[in-house]
C-alpha cells in the first residue's frame, strides 16, 4: 500500500487541516523525506500537533516512521522504473543531463555573485562534506586549484571541528550536503559560523538546517531519495563547482590559462 492509498483509506477520519497536510505530503513526498517537523509545519502552515496527529491516524507511531515509509515507497518506484530491460545508457545520460538543467534553473544571479564575491575576498576557504558530498568537496578543491583558488577539503567531522575553531570573519566555509540534514556537516558549519566565518551552503533543500546556516544558499535539484549518493547527485554538485570556478575567474580577472600552463610544465616533469 502506498501513501495515497493509505490516505484515501483513512480520509473520513481526518480533519480539514489534516487532509490539507496529507495532500501536501502526497504531492511533495520526495521533499518530505528530508523535512523536520519544523520545516514541514512551516511549509504547510500547520502545527507540530497536527503533523503528529495525522501520522498516528495513518498508523505511524510518529513523523520519523512516516518518513521511513515514504523513503521505502520512493525506492520501490525507482526499482519499478528500472526493472525492465531498456536502453539503460540513454536513461543514465538523461538523468545526468536533467540534474544539471534543473540545478541551472534554480540559480539566481544575485546569490551566485554573492557566493563568488565571498570566495574572491576570503583569506581561507574550506570545503566541508561527508560521504559522497565529502568526495565532491575533494573534487571542488582540485578544480578550483586550477584557477588559483586554494580551498581545503575536509570530510572528517573531527578535523572539521578543529578547523572551525580556528576560523574567523575573513574565512569562508562551503558546506555540501544533498539532503541538507547531515548532522556532522551541520555541527561543523554551525561552529564555524559561531566563530565568525562566512558560510556558503550547497543542498537540495533551502529550508533545511544546513541551508539555514548559509550566508549564501545555493541549491541543487536532485531531491529524489533514491538519487542521494548517486552519480546524478554528485553531478549536480559538480556543476555548481564549475559555475563558481568560472565566475571566480571573471570576477578576479585571473589568467587561468597562464596558471594551467605553469602547472602543466611541472606535471610533465613527473612523467617517465
Amino acid at each position: 500500500m502506498n501513501f495515497i492509498q493509505l490516505f484515501n483509506q483513512n480520509k473520513d477520519n481526518l480533519t480539514k487541516s489534516e487532509i490539507k497536510l496529507a495532500n501536501y505530503i502526497a504531492t511533495h513526498s520526495e521533499h518530505v523525506i528530508y523535512d523536520s517537523i519544523k520545516s514541514l509545519g512551516k511549509a504547510t502552515n500547520t502545527s507540530d500537533a497536527t503533523i503528529i496527529r495525522l501520522c498516528k491516524k495513518l498508523g505511524f507511531t510518529g513523523f520519523a516512521k512516516l518518513k521511513i515509509f515514504l523513503a521505502q515507497e520512493s525506492l520501490t518506484k525507482t526499482n519499478e522504473l528500472t526493472s525492465t530491460p531498456s536502453e539503460f545508457y540513454t536513461d543514465s545520460a538523461k538523468m545526468l543531463i536533467d540534474s544539471i538543467k534543473k540545478t541551472e534553473n534554480l540559480l539566481t544571479s544575485a546569490n551566485l555573485h554573492k557566493a563568488i564575491n565571498l570566495l574572491a575576498q576570503a583569506k581561507q576557504v574550506y570545503l566541508f562534506g561527508v560521504g559522497h558530498s565529502g568526495e565532491s568537496a575533494n573534487d571542488f578543491a582540485k578544480t578550483w586549484l586550477r584557477i588559483g583558488l586554494i580551498a581545503h577539503a575536509e570530510s572528517d567531522p573531527h578535523i572539521q571541528v578543529q578547523i572551525s575553531s580556528l576560523l574567523g570573519p575573513k574565512d569562508v566555509v562551503v558546506g555540501l550536503s544533498l539532503s541538507g540534514h547531515t548532522k556532522d556537516t551541520y555541527d561543523s558549519l554551525k561552529f564555524a559560523k559561531k566563530n565568525g566565518a562566512k558560510i556558503i551552503t550547497i543542498s537540495n533543500d533551502l529550508n533545511s538546517p544546513i541551508a539555514e546556516l548559509g550566508d549564501v544558499q545555493l541549491q541543487t535539484a536532485v531531491s529524489e531519495f533514491s538519487s542521494v549518493g548517486t552519480v546524478a547527485g554528485q553531478v549536480s554538485q559538480l556543476y555548481l563547482c564549475d559555475v563558481l570556478a568560472r565566475g571566480y575567474e571573471i570576477t578576479t580577472k585571473v589568467d587561468s590559462q597562464e596558471l594551467k600552463e605553469k602547472v602543466l610544465v611541472e606535471i610533465l616533469k613527473k612523467e617517465i
